[in-house]
């Protein structure tokens, strides 16, 4: 698609961007809510830890089986993680959304991810453009996956299902500002063409 036919223009940006794959198998039974406030996107990325914290657990068990002693150790460690993990609110959970390199816009993203999917499958993103906002939370679909040189790693394609126009606008501004940013980093140093803020 040329730049004349596109609504909103792409940069290559680092921005506090996290992601879950749902398979297409699990799209209707996992929507998102039409209300995504602070206490459901708090929720929403608690659900990696439980996951997480079961797994752990399970090692711990098939540990005990052969040292009690290092289980025990474990256990307390995980015990006192989970503790700490009770005394964080949603504007440090918020803070712990990784830095990604992104190619965003308007419409949608592109990023690189390790997990396998499908072109069916669709991404709910945890995006935090702006620090003194409200993150995004919004389901993705797939448009385009295209391996990279090594096969590990894949680089897709996102369109935004239903991004409200309140969370457009926060990507919109956060695209303009970069932009801004780049020009006048290009101009105070023309030599440095790296492109990404």
């Amino acid at each position: 698609m040329s730049i004349g036919q596109r609504s909103y223009f792409r940069i290559d940006v680092m921005m506090r961007c996290s992601y879950r794959i749902v398979k297409s198998t699990d799209i209707e039974d996992t929507p998102l809510p039409e209300n995504r406030d602070n206490s459901y996107i708090e929720s929403y990325m608690m659900q990696d830890l439980i996951e997480l914290d079961k797994h752990i657990n399970d090692a711990i068990v098939k540990i005990n089986e052969r040292s009690s002693l290092l289980a025990t150790a474990l256990n307390a460690l995980n015990s006192k993680i989970n503790f700490l993990m009770d005394t964080v609110d949603t504007s440090q959970i918020i803070k712990a959304i990784p830095h990604r390199p992104v190619n965003l816009s308007g419409n949608g993203i592109a990023f690189d991810i390790e997990e396998d999917i499908d072109i069916d499958d669709k991404i709910d993103l945890l995006m935090q453009p702006l620090e003194n906002e409200a993150p995004i939370l919004v389901r993705s679909s797939v448009v385009n996956i295209q391996p990279k040189e090594f096969g590990a790693i894949s680089r897709v394609a996102l369109t935004y299902d239903d991004l409200s126009e309140e969370d457009r606008r926060k990507l919109i501004f956060f695209i303009q500002a970069k932009e801004i940013e780049l020009a006048q980093k290009e101009r105070r140093n023309p030599t440095d063409q790296n492109g990404l803020i």
